[in-house]
Parts: C-alpha cells; sequence; structure tokens
C-alpha cells in the first residue's frame, strides 16, 4: 500500500508502531495533530433539525460534547455530538424561543447556560439542564455577537447593530443598566473577551474596523487594526487560545491575522476561489495550537489555510497565497465555523438548514474521503428568472411562518442568495446560465480584488414591503422574518 503523506497518520496502528509506548500524556494530541496534516480533505455529514438558515452555533467547553445552534427559526437546540453523530437522539430545543433570527450564541464555563440573542432586541439566558428561561436582557437594537467572560460567568458582553457594546452582569436586578464600553454611529457585529487577558475585548465594526478595548478605559479602544486600512468594513473576530492573536474578517477583503499588540497585520489569507461580500460570516483558528484558520465562503466552499512558522512569510503585504484545505459538499453560502480541539471535528452552516460536521476520523454514514478524490457535483445556481418564479409562486414571498416544521431544502432561499453571488459573478445579468465553475468564481475572486481599495459601500436602506417583481426590487426586499436577514440587512450591495 503506497504511504500517503503525513507518516502515515492515517492509521492508528501506524502511528502506534511508530513510537514506543511509554505513557506520554501528548501522545493523542500528536496523533490528531499529526493525522490533520496528513488529509487532503475530510469526512463531512449532515445534521438536520433547524427549519431555516442556521446562524450560530458554538461547541460546550472542556471537550466539546455539545453543540448549541440557532437560526431563522428563532429555536436554539442543543445537540449532543456523539449521539448526534450516531443517529441516537435528536436535538433538544431549549423552551425559551426568540421573537426573530437567532445571531449569536454562547456558553458559560460551566456549560449549564447559554446565552442567544437575535434580531428580536433582546439575550435569553437559558437553563441547560432544565431547558427553562432564566433571564431576559434587552437591547435596543439587534444583537450580533456574544462573549462570556472567562473568569466570571455572570458577565458577557453583547454587540448590538445600534452600535454598542454593552457590558452586563445578570446578578443586577432588571431595571439596572448595563456597563456602556463602546459606542460607535456604525454597527458592531462581533466582540470577544480576551481568554487570558479579561480587561481586553477585541470588536469588529461595520465601518470603523477591528479594535481592542480595555473595560477599565470605555469610550477609547486603545489599538485600531489595520494601519493606514483601519477603517474598513469588518464583521468577525476571534482571539487564539492564548489571547496573543487576532483573526478577523473583513468584507471583499482576505481573513487578516493580527498580533495582540501590533497594528500592521502578520498575514493575510487567500485562495483562488475564496471570496467574502455577499453575507456575514465569522471565522475560528483551528488545531491544537492555533496553527490554522477557518473561513466560509460565497462560493459554498470552507477554507482553511496554515499560519505560517516563518513570521516573514508571503512577502509584501504577507499574503498567504494557498489554502492548506478547501472542504467542499455545502450547497450555498457558507456563514458559520467552529473547531472542536479535542475531537477536532469542525461544523459549519450558513444559507442552507443543514449543519455539516467535517472530520478526519470516518463516521457512521459519513461521506467524502481524506485524500479530496469524491466531491459531490455541484449544482447549478438558479437563475434570476428562477428566483422570481419562486418568490411568485409562493404566494408569501421570502416572508416564513416554519409551520410546516420543514428540514427540507428551501429552494426559495437557495435562489435568493445565488442572485447575490450571480450578481456578483455577473453583475447582476440575468441571461446567463452558470454554475459555480472555476472560471465563473474566477471572475468572481478577480472582481471583488478590484473594488478592495474602493471606500466602503453604504448600507442600502432595506425594504420592509412585499418583494416586487422588479430586479432591483427584488434584490433588496425584506420581511420582518426574513431568513438569513443579518447577512443583508448590514451588508446590503448597492444597487445598480
Amino acid at each position: 500500500m503506497k504511504e500517503l503523506k503525513g507518516c502515515g497518520m492515517r492509521s492508528s496502528v501506524g502511528f502506534l508502531s511508530r513510537r514506543k509506548l511509554t505513557g506520554q500524556p501528548l501522545m493523542k494530541e500528536e496523533f490528531q495533530r499529526r493525522r490533520l496534516a496528513g488529509c487532503t480533505s475530510l469526512y463531512k455529514k449532515d445534521m438536520l433539525g433547524h427549519f431555516g438558515c442556521v446562524n450560530a452555533i458554538e461547541f460546550s467547553n472542556n471537550g466539546g460534547e455539545w453543540l448549541v445552534s440557532g437560526g431563522d427559526d428563532r429555536r436554539v437546540l442543543l445537540w449532543h455530538m456523539e449521539k448526534a453523530i450516531h443517529a441516537r437522539s435528536k436535538p433538544v430545543k431549549l423552551k425559551g424561543e426568540h421573537l426573530s433570527n437567532i445571531f449569536c450564541l454562547a456558553f458559560d464555563s460551566t456549560n449549564k447556560k447559554v446565552f442567544s440573542g437575535g434580531n428580536d432586541e433582546q439575550v435569553i439566558l437559558h437553563d441547560v439542564e432544565r431547558r427553562e428561561t432564566l433571564n431576559v436582557f434587552l437591547h435596543i437594537d439587534a444583537v450580533y455577537s456574544l462573549s462570556v467572560s472567562p473568569v466570571n460567568d455572570n458577565v458577557f458582553a453583547s454587540s448590538s447593530d445600534d452600535g454598542r457594546v454593552l457590558i452586563w452582569d445578570t446578578r443586577e436586578p432588571p431595571n439596572a443598566e448595563p456597563f456602556c464600553l463602546a459606542s460607535y454611529p456604525s454597527a458592531f457585529h462581533s466582540v470577544m473577551f480576551n481568554p487570558v487577558e479579561p480587561r481586553l475585548i477585541a470588536t469588529a465594526n461595520s465601518k470603523e474596523g477591528v479594535g481592542l478595548w480595555d473595560i477599565r478605559k470605555p469610550r477609547s479602544s486603545l489599538l485600531r487594526y489595520g494601519g493606514s486600512m483601519s477603517l474598513q468594513s469588518a464583521m468577525s473576530v476571534r482571539f487564539n487560545s492564548t489571547g496573543t492573536q487576532l483573526l478577523a474578517l473583513r468584507r471583499r477583503l482576505p481573513p487578516v491575522l493580527y498580533e495582540l499588540h501590533s497594528r500592521l497585520p502578520s498575514f493575510q489569507f487567500d485562495n483562488q476561489g475564496y471570496f467574502n461580500s455577499c453575507t456575514m460570516k465569522s471565522c475560528c483558528f483551528a488545531g491544537d495550537k492555533d496553527q490554522y484558520i477557518l473561513s466560509g465562503s460565497d462560493d459554498f466552499n470552507l477554507y482553511m489555510w496554515k499560519i505560517p512558522k516563518d513570521p516573514e512569510a508571503g512577502g509584501p503585504g504577507r499574503v498567504v497565497n494557498g489554502a492548506f484545505m478547501v472542504l467542499k459538499g455545502h450547497r450555498s453560502i457558507v456563514n458559520q465555523v467552529r473547531f472542536n480541539p479535542h475531537t477536532y471535528m469542525i461544523c459549519s452552516s450558513g444559507v442552507e438548514k443543514v449543519i455539516k460536521v467535517w472530520s478526519p476520523y470516518q463516521q457512521p454514514e459519513s461521506l467524502g474521503d481524506l485524500e479530496g478524490r469524491v466531491e459531490d457535483k455541484s449544482r447549478s445556481l438558479y437563475t434570476h428568472e428562477e428566483y422570481i418564479s419562486l418568490v411568485l409562486n409562493s404566494g408569501s414571498g421570502l416572508s416564513h411562518d416554519y409551520v410546516s416544521q420543514s428540514i427540507q431544502e428551501d429552494p426559495r432561499m437557495m435562489a435568493f442568495f445565488d442572485s447575490l453571488v450571480r450578481r456578483e459573478i455577473e453583475g447582476w445579468s440575468s441571461d446567463s446560465d452558470s454554475d459555480l465553475s472555476e472560471e465563473a468564481i474566477m471572475q468572481l475572486h478577480a472582481r471583488g480584488r478590484r473594488t478592495t481599495r474602493a471606500t466602503p459601500v453604504a448600507p442600502v436602506a432595506v425594504s420592509t414591503g412585499p418583494p416586487l417583481p422588479t430586479t432591483n426590487q427584488v434584490a433588496m426586499a425584506t420581511q420582518p422574518q426574513l431568513s438569513c436577514e443579518r447577512n443583508m440587512k448590514p451588508f446590503q450591495l448597492p444597487v445598480t
């Protein structure tokens, strides 16, 4: 048998035969590290339970035994990962239900409580064991991100569409005002406590870019990342596990890595086909030592890059060209991704109703392989005419009541986001019947790169009426219950 790259790490027997079993405590970590390093793709499996777009996913702490998810169906679902993977149980629905789309989730350090926030301008605190609602924290606008203090489970931060980052204490009386850390005219899309220095908080703002804050010095950031290009549209920011690095996503720009105390990028990460323009996305670190980064893309793929050990790698601009791995299998835009360092599982979600689980280990009824030889057949993008037809024939525009509780693919929602992708690829031309071919993605990629130096486009006002059968109005149409509403409201593309 031909030995594959990775020193035979596809076989546990091959690994153990190369090592003397002397009880080394890091043997498991090394095995998993080397196994992932030997892969060019991963096994994949779908978890079904939501009735709409899945906008938020989070692993539990200390092992990732649980996954919590939320989305457009307004429900918070709790998955026992091992049982879900082996189809031995369905997800549990927490009793507290939002009034609109869920955008963000967070576990406390004990995994006994879950925080959820969303478009209904509130954060709900759930008891995991009893499934009951413990408290509700009202905001004045949509809540986009949550982070629990690493040293105090009673304290959490929220970022909102009203341009504020608030620090809350769950022990305070209901009428108590939260502590305002930051206030800008533009929306904060992401917030995270530093896991080692909890007085430090990182943020991503739709106009002001990525910032670092000290809770002892509110209203003024310690650091604005990006140097001369700090005023960029940022949508996600994450610390690594040691709190020494920040990973951020920016609209129409590659993912970027910063050292904590340096405003200039350490690296930017790019690959042919990667593009981030049509929707809001999150990112994360991966690997036992945070040596990889992950981000979804508008081309329906999930990208993993390896962080170079050489600080001078990438040349001018420090751009790492070429992903370590491109994970294919989603049927629409990939928005959310999380990595479990204990099991090496990756979960991703987005426009589809599924949560996709990726692993270097074969799971029951999983698809794919580790060499990337087995690929799902790519589907064709819906045409603009097909999208209009689906909307008109539905009789309900893009609104959803989820009464049918269907977990099946929703053609209308897929077609809507196809229209956004097509708009980027073809300049909103409706007379082409292309699919996500390499040529089309290269056009998308090149088009985005030509606009990266342009002044950020102001958000387009969102219509609250039903969509009309015209190009521009259908492109902008939303409803109060619109699926993936967060993905269009802040970053709606300009009408041309």
